[in-house]
C-alpha cells in the first residue's frame, strides 16, 4: 500500500492515463475526419452541379465575347475604308 503515497507513481499513472487519453482523442478526430470526407467523396454530385452551371455560364460567356469581337470587327473594317 505505499506504493499509492509514491510521488512516481502518480506521476506515471498521470502520464499513462494522458497518453490513452490522447490516443482516445486522436482516434476519434480522425474517424470522424475520415468520414467527412467519405460523406464529401459520395456526394459528389453537388461538385458536378457546380461545374454544370458553371460550364453553362462559361458557354453564355463566351457567346457574348464573340458578339462583342464581332462588332468590334465591323468598327475596325469601317475605320480602316474610310477614304483619306
Amino acid at each position: 500500500m505505499e506504493v499509492f503515497y509514491s510521488l512516481w507513481f502518480w506521476i506515471g499513472i498521470v502520464a499513462i492515463v494522458g497518453i490513452i487519453a490522447g490516443v482516445i482523442h486522436n482516434s476519434t478526430n480522425k474517424k470522424a475526419e475520415t468520414a467527412k470526407y467519405v460523406a464529401d467523396a459520395q456526394a459528389g454530385g453537388d461538385y458536378r452541379a457546380l461545374a454544370d452551371q458553371s460550364l453553362e455560364t462559361n458557354r453564355a460567356l463566351l457567346q457574348r465575347l464573340d458578339v462583342v469581337e464581332q462588332r468590334l470587327a465591323s468598327i475596325e473594317k469601317t475605320l480602316t475604308d474610310i477614304p483619306q
